[in-house]
């Protein structure tokens, strides 16, 4: 099998010719060898980097996908929260919550995202529009199973290469983290993530819990929830989660999770 030059500057053709390939039937498991890639998170950059993302095994455009949910939504959804998610995807970067929220008669941006939440309707920063919620309950779970499995496999390198003298020492571990260096990259790089807060749906009636926060933290947590369109008790929820699955509390979390 001929491998294909992926430092060549023609990245256009390489888009091409991968997308070509996936519209002929091939999967992405199949082919992501044939183009030079060490793995299909590598590959998976690459398309990310120029705009797509990862849907069914396939690499769909940002802006394609952002239309295809927009044409997706309920019919349940009010016109008017319909017209001001298509306001936001119209200006993209030059949308002005503020001035959006007057045109359509709010007082303030605040007023109208209250109205939007209320309308099933949420904020993506990643396509800059107001997207209808979908359930991402199995979707988390699978990704905390996939992060330990990830975690296991390190400590397993680890564990082998201290076992061997000092001139290989580490040699497994060092080889796996370049396998993995476009990874890397992304995880050092935060302009290249993903940079959307984890939304939990938690069934069950609600509770008050009262803590007091120190008056910097608190104002750091007001400040992400305001520029992360989150509220502060999806935050708490979100964070309380991850804190028990990471100290022992995996099964208790993935029963409640599992609960409709």
């Amino acid at each position: 099998m001929s491998y294909i030059n992926t430092t060549a500057k023609n990245f256009d053709e390489q888009e091409t010719n991968i997308l070509k390939d996936l519209d002929n039937g091939n999967k992405r498991e199949d082919i992501y060898k044939k183009y030079g890639y060490s793995s299909i998170r590598t590959m998976d950059a690459f398309f990310r980097r120029r705009g797509f993302i990862v849907k069914n095994g396939q690499y769909i455009k940002r802006d394609a996908y952002r239309d295809q949910m927009l044409n997706q939504i309920s019919d349940q959804v009010p016109f008017k929260a319909q017209m001001i998610a298509e306001k936001f995807k119209r200006d993209g970067m030059l949308a002005n919550p503020a001035e959006i929220a007057s045109t359509f008669g709010f007082e303030n941006y605040t007023e109208m995202n209250n109205y939007m939440r209320k309308s099933n309707m949420f904020y993506n920063s990643s396509t800059r529009t107001y997207e209808p919620r979908t359930n991402k309950r199995t979707n988390a779970l699978s990704e905390f199973a996939d992060r330990d499995a990830k975690i296991e496999e390190v400590k397993q390198l680890v564990a082998k290469d201290d076992s061997k003298d000092d001139e290989s020492k580490y040699y497994s571990f060092l080889n796996y983290l370049y396998e993995n260096r476009e990874q890397l990259i992304e995880l050092c790089t935060p302009s290249l993530t993903e940079n959307t807060p984890q939304r939990y749906l938690i069934p069950g009636s609600k509770k008050v819990k009262s803590i007091y926060l120190s008056k910097g933290l608190s104002t750091i947590i007001d400040d992400f929830s305001r520029s992360k369109n989150i509220t502060i008790r999806e935050m708490v929820e979100g964070a309380m989660i991850e804190y028990l699955i990471k100290y022992g509390y995996r099964s208790e979390v993935e029963i409640l999770l599992s609960k409709k």
